[in-house]
């Protein structure tokens, strides 16, 4: 994947896959009026945040920082410092299985840099005077180190040449306790013995030119040490100017955004006014037709009222005039029933009177007895 130029250093882009952005899924777009340098460094963010293949909330939580604080930094309302950077580029880098480069870091650290020196010099002068003291700190940890050594080494010469004294004073005394050897063997001993002189001189310088080195690296580190400690009050220093120009701008944030809130609310009090005398027309709109329906309503109940009155006066006269009808009807069916009673009952007496004219003529013929006619009982 060829990415953009200005993160590969001198390579022409090859083997980096990063490059700056503007547009990020999941990301809003920049807002205007950012300031170049710091719009530079976002798009740069925005680029390796699209690199590590994460959403925003996986890498806050991969990273313990809280969402809010990445959302400010790649949205540009707020620099991060380089923690937050390095842990961009290892994400980034890792994601894609290559190495962070130092061309890579310095092109980050370069455009971080610059943002702060646009947007807040205090915290600039910060970062320089903490970057400075890193490399004091690193200084002075080589110092150390070289010290050790440098120490080592002496000390490694110095008995080698505590070894060679050794034997040059153990030659000489074998050489004159043998005075009666050959002049062959005694020339032997004097060769031995200029090597071991020559050996030792060189030993000398080695550890006189050490023990320079030694002094020279115990000044440097004592050098390093002051400079540490001289960076240390400048950072202080700094850094109370960094937090008094850092709450400057928080303060100016704070009111930047009451004031923005204070416009909303002022905007929202206009559409809240104009829904209240919406509202006050259509309650008065609705009062006056719920008045109306009302008085309508009431009409509709006396009407109904004079209707339910007739017909209740309806009701009982055609009631009255249905008992008197009834009342009528009962005595003529009763006056009905009297007379075919009355006709029942003379019927039944002539049938009676039949009955006996016709067992006395029966009598006087002196016929045989015969059976009455059933005669109905009389009715009283």
């Amino acid at each position: 994947m060829r990415g953009d130029d200005r993160w590969a250093g001198g390579d022409g882009g090859r083997g980096t896959p990063f490059e700056d952005v503007e547009d990020v899924a999941g990301l809003g777009p920049l807002p205007d009026g950012l300031q170049p340098e710091v719009r530079d460094f976002v798009r740069a963010l925005r680029g390796l945040f699209k690199a590590t293949g994460k959403s925003l909330r996986q890498f806050a939580a991969y990273h313990h920082v809280s969402p809010p604080s990445v959302s400010r930094y790649l949205s540009g309302k707020r620099l991060p410092d380089k923690n937050f950077i390095d842990a961009l580029l290892k994400s980034a880098c890792k994601a894609h299985g290559v190495d962070i480069s130092p061309d890579v870091q310095a092109y980050a650290y370069r455009l971080h840099r610059e943002a702060l020196l646009a947007q807040q010099p205090g915290r600039y002068r910060l970062q320089m005077a903490s970057d400075k003291l890193e490399e004091a700190i690193l200084a002075r940890e080589q110092a150390e180190l070289q010290i050790r050594d440098l120490t080592l080494s002496v000390s490694d010469q110095k008995r080698e040449l505590n070894r060679l004294e050794r034997q040059q004073r153990e030659i000489a005394r074998s050489a004159a306790e043998e005075r009666g050897r050959t002049a062959a063997q005694i020339e032997v001993y004097r060769g031995r013995q200029r090597d071991l002189e020559a050996q030792c001189h060189e030993l000398r310088g080695e550890i006189d030119r050490l023990e320079a080195e030694l002094e020279q690296a115990e000044r440097d580190r004592d050098d390093a040490r002051a400079r540490c400690a001289e960076l240390e009050r400048k950072l202080a220093s700094t850094e109370e100017d960094a937090e008094r120009e850092e709450l400057e701008e928080r303060v100016a944030e704070v009111r930047r955004e009451m004031a923005d809130a204070s416009q909303t609310a002022q905007g929202r009090l206009v559409e809240l006014q104009r829904a209240a005398r919406e509202a006050e027309r259509l309650r008065d709109q609705a009062t006056r037709e719920a008045q109306a329906k009302l008085e309508h309503a009431d009409a509709v109940v006396e009407e109904v009222r004079a209707k339910a009155a007739q017909a209740a006066a309806d009701y009982e006269t055609n009631l009255n005039k249905r008992r008197e009808q009834a009342e009528r009807d009962l005595a003529a069916r009763q006056a009905r029933a009297e007379q075919r009673l009355a006709e029942m009952e003379d019927r039944a007496e002539q049938l009676r009177l039949e009955a006996e004219r016709l067992q006395k003529n029966a009598a006087d013929r002196e016929w045989r007895p015969i059976k009455p006619l059933y005669v109905p009982p009389r009715t009283t």
